[in-house]
């Protein structure tokens, strides 16, 4: 900034250079966090320097970015009147800009300045436009938009916007030409109706911890902290349940008395609360079921009432995490605990978040806790992670229990749940939640035209259609606790994915060891080959005892993964049961439910990632770790024997000398030498029995050295090989 500050027009330059900068960073993400602080560092520091009104004028353009942050937030939200009270703020903003640039003085940057302002305040001026106009067809106090759809495209067409900008109200204006293009049509109204988001979460145990058993530790802690009033995440935790709030269809059990069993911990309500002239007010009802099968969830409910098309889709559009922060547009919606109105939420996905940090540090304890009790357990890694959780695994399941034909405002009961599926605004229903916005109202534009329906017994004149992460349930002609029942269904369903998502994170954390086992099994069968070929001893019983090492450590994590296997396995297998439930007609039902939710496709890919860990990689491992052992021991054998062949042949020379000595006495006795001739022959004779003996131990000693050598690289070259 100070040095912009010395140089001629440097404060304009560096304003609009920055402002490109965060443009480009910003095209990159939904998350504005950093970048707001970029910009606020950069106004605050300008702040700071004496500036000329050009030099004003490009740092407010820079600081107006705020409220486009702001606009963007409005539309992640799916809410209308959200986008028009934010989009109608930042265009009075610009227009303020806007005139500040048309009264410059003649200045290098002035027409840059002019130009950026001016299209900026086109820009938002017609989305602010686009989205009075939408709001007013889908709550029908208008029934035509052509007059506003025609001033747009012209503005689009006559204006001279960067190629982004023309391209992104161009996805906006389609949203408003297709509600318009409806407005004649029957659309659907939701007379009663809820809403269940789904965050599905999984506990990973650790070895030798019974899962059960951390679960009532877990809940004991909970139920302390209710008595204190103390909060779970953002949120006072309201009834602590010593069981899951399940019909009796969930009662099944199998032999070894397993069931669909667990606890429910309820916390308090959140509060969506539109401002100003918003009469917008949503209770969000907010659980957590702990489930002895592992599939743990975060459940959001949500109740329909009178609802119109647009209003279940702004309801469901909560579910991404990628929705709006709200703390960024305050003045448009307030998202708090009911017990707290001054508090400020920006999203349902930071409550998951919040919520499963507190519960990680709880497990934490817990885990500690149950470690001093045991002697032979040591406390798990404080960095282990014991939640496996993905912020875009959620589902969203829509019940519908009453519904109308609007036709031009006039509403007419639905007495088939089947029709539904004719009327315009069924879209956001029947279409995957995708992550973003690309227009006003972009829900109006999903392709519906492949819905997967499936079929129930217990249910009658139903409509049951699933995507990824949508699930649409409706029946009007059957009681509610059926519907309940299979509302049930669905939410067991959709918490799976988060246990898969642990199991399979079990599965990579055994892989991953794996892979650092197989790096260190090839450095110890390198220095197996060095200890060989040096014939040093130590080496040897080193590499020996470090091999046997890695050895015990593959067979003990082989043998942990498939205890953890096959406890799993038990578990698919009760899921896929009749026992699972009370009748082996809810057991179509239960079927129906889970093909619906593509649960095969989960349970392939965990089996297909098992068979790739254990199936490839450790048998081959073990058996090449078993032959280097063998080799080694049959290597140290081989030298004991030769030590022993060696000692042997040195006794016989010392023996065949000794006698060659009793043979010169006989000789001198026999013979009668004496003085220089005796020496000379006893000399000859030592001279002849040490040589032949040198002979008979260094000879066949430097064969078998040769031959054992050559059959050592031959055994090492295949060892690698086959490793």
């Amino acid at each position: 900034m100070r040095a912009a500050a010395a140089i001629p027009f440097g404060g304009v330059v560096l304003a609009l250079y920055l402002r490109n900068l965060v443009n480009e960073a910003w095209a990159l993400s939904w998350d504005h966090t950093l970048i707001r602080s970029a910009v606020g560092v950069a106004v605050s520091a300008a702040a700071d320097q004496a500036k000329d009104d050009a030099e004003a004028v490009a740092w407010r353009l820079l600081d107006f970015m705020q409220s486009e942050f702001d606009v963007e937030a409005a539309l992640l939200t799916g809410r209308l009147r959200a986008v028009i009270t934010v989009s109608a703020r930042a265009t009075s903003s610009i227009e303020k800009i806007r005139r500040a640039a048309a009264k410059l003085a003649a200045h290098p940057g002035r027409d840059a300045l002019i130009a950026e302002t001016k299209g900026e305040h086109r820009y938002y001026g017609a989305i602010h436009e686009i989205a009075t106009a939408a709001h007013a067809l889908l709550s029908r106090d208008s029934d035509d938009a052509s007059a506003a759809l025609a001033r747009i495209e012209a503005q689009i067409d006559e204006a001279d916007f960067r190629a982004v900008d023309a391209s992104e109200l161009r996805g906006h204006l389609a949203s408003l030409q297709t509600v318009n293009a409806a407005v004649h049509g029957d659309w659907v109204h939701v007379d009663e109706g809820r809403v269940l988001i789904v965050y599905g979460f999984g506990i990973l145990h650790p070895r030798r911890h019974d899962g059960i058993e951390e679960l009532t530790a877990l809940r004991a802690r909970l139920a302390l902290r209710h008595a204190q009033q103390g909060r779970l995440g953002p949120l006072k935790i309201h009834k602590v349940l010593q069981s899951l709030a399940l019909s009796d269809v969930w009662q099944g059990s199998d032999s070894l008395g397993r069931g669909f069993r667990g606890s429910t911990v309820q916390l308090e309500d959140l509060t969506l609360a539109g401002i100003g002239d918003d009469p917008t007010e949503e209770i969000i009802r907010t659980s957590i079921q702990f489930s002895e099968l592992g599939n743990h969830a975060i459940v959001f409910e949500i109740d329909l009432e009178d609802a119109a098309a647009y209003e279940v889709a702004q309801t469901i559009n909560l579910a991404t995490p990628v929705f709006g922060d709200l703390t960024e547009i305050p003045e448009a919606l307030h998202l708090h605990p009911r017990s707290d109105d001054d508090a400020r939420i920006s999203r349902l996905a930071d409550v998951v978040d919040e919520v499963l940090d507190d519960l990680r540090k709880i497990l934490h304890q817990v885990r500690i806790d149950m470690s001093r009790n045991e002697t032979k357990q040591k406390a798990p890694p404080v960095g282990t992670d014991p939640i496996s959780a993905r912020a875009g695994s959620f589902g969203v399941i829509v019940t519908i229990e009453g519904a109308s034909r609007d036709s031009g405002g006039v509403r007419t009961p639905l007495t088939s749940a089947r029709h539904l599926i004719e009327l315009w605004g069924i879209q956001p229903m029947l279409h995957p939640l995708p992550g973003g916005a690309s227009g006003v109202a972009d829900w109006t534009m999903y392709d519906v035209e492949s819905v997967k329906r499936f079929d129930l017994l217990h249910l009658n004149d139903e409509l049951l259609c699933a995507n990824s992460n949508v699930t649409l349930l409706a029946s009007f002609r059957s009681p509610d606790y059926a519907l309940s029942e299979i509302e049930s269904f669905l939410r067991f369903t959709h918490s799976m994915h988060g246990m898969y998502q642990a199991w399979q994170s079990t599965v990579r954390t055994h892989a991953e060891l794996i892979a650092r086992l197989l790096q260190r099994v090839e450095d110890e069968l390198q220095a197996t080959d060095i200890a060989i070929m040096a014939h040093d001893d130590r080496a040897q019983e080193e590499a020996l005892a470090n091999l046997g090492e890695v050895i015990r450590v593959i067979e003990r994590e082989e043998l942990a993964l498939q205890s953890f296997v096959q406890s799993k396995q038990a578990i698919m297998l009760f899921v896929e049961s009749p026992a699972i439930v009370t009748s082996p007609a809810l057991r179509t039902d239960l079927d129906a439910i889970l093909r619906s939710n593509r649960y095969d496709l989960l349970r392939d890919e965990f089996e297909r990632s098992v068979r790739d860990v254990l199936g490839t990689r450790l048998q081959p491992l073990l058996e090449v770790c078993h032959r280097r052992i063998a080799l080694l021991h049959e290597s140290r054998q081989s030298e004991r024997e030769r030590r022993t062949e060696r000692l042997a042949q040195v006794l016989g020379v010392i023996l065949a000398v000794v006698g060659l000595s009793g043979l010169v006495q006989v000789l001198q006795d026999g013979l009668e030498l004496r003085g220089d001739i005796t020496w000379w022959f006893v000399a000859a004779i030592l001279f002849v029995a040490v040589a032949l003996g040198g002979v008979m131990i260094i000879a066949p000693l430097r064969l078998r050295r040769r031959r054992a050598a050559a059959r050592r690289r031959r055994r090492a070259s295949r060892a690698r090989s086959e490793l």
